[in-house]
């Protein structure tokens, strides 16, 4: 056998090694793109709910009781509302509840009596945690995830 076959075989050889590991490489790559698209994938949203945890004996809605959110709701005693309150101090359009960038925010619609917000009245659009308590007339709801 002579030196050029010997050359030319250790040629293929270090070609076939480098293609290996550049597949190798590649392949390491790309799973671990794989592996941080699932991680940074949006998480489905999950959904948030009013509890009703204080309410007239008259009211038509009871304690305990819960109202699932919408992207935007709309709380007063107008029947297009997206939740209808019966109190009597509630105005048509009262408040509104949106959800904006993962935040839930609550704005009082200029209803004369107000919107509370752990016992604090209202002033201006402000963001919500859960377990907020949100006030309109004698009603209180407590915002929670399900």
């Amino acid at each position: 056998m002579s030196l050029e076959w010997i050359l030319l075989g250790l040629r293929i050889v270090a070609t076939l090694i480098l293609y290996t590991f550049l597949g190798l490489a590649f392949y390491i790559v790309w799973r671990e793109l794989k592996h941080l698209e699932a991680q940074a994938a949006p998480q489905a949203p999950s959904s948030y709910q009013l509890r009703v945890v204080a309410a007239a004996k008259d009211q038509a809605l009871a304690v305990g009781e819960t109202l699932p959110l919408q992207p935007v709701t709309v709380l007063g005693r107008a029947a297009e509302n997206t939740i209808v309150v019966t109190d009597d101090s509630a105005a048509a359009a009262h408040a509104r509840l949106h959800r904006e960038n993962g935040v839930w925010w609550l704005e009082d619609l200029g209803s004369r009596t107000g919107t509370m917000l752990n016992d604090s009245p209202l002033s201006k659009p402000t963001p919500l945690a859960e377990g907020d308590i949100i006030g309109i007339g004698n009603l209180r709801f407590k915002l929670e995830s399900r």
